[in-house]
């Protein structure tokens, strides 16, 4: 809510840090959704019965296709570091 809040009221260049870290957090707890289904369902989590290993193949997949994880938590580490050494 607050990088939608900041993407509206201050520009999408003043929310990339939110943007970056919702870009890692958002498709992990995905990811640690449905492979909690999977192992909820056992062997079935796997089969062509249920989608949710689709579902996880293709959120893994989303996790690269904006760039990989290290790529975003680069950058957020670097907004940081502005921020850190800027109020010193």
């Amino acid at each position: 809510m607050k990088a939608a809040y900041l993407m509206d009221t201050v520009g999408n260049k003043q929310a990339r840090g939110e943007i970056a870290m919702i870009k890692v957090v958002v498709p992990r707890m995905a990811l640690r959704v449905l492979d909690r289904a999977i192992q909820a369902h056992g062997a079935a989590g796997v089969c062509d019965d249920f989608p949710m290993a689709m579902m996880w193949a293709h959120s893994r997949t989303i996790r690269l296709a904006d760039g990989p994880d290290e790529v975003h938590r680069e950058a957020i580490a670097k907004l940081e570091l502005q921020r850190v050494g800027s109020t010193t």
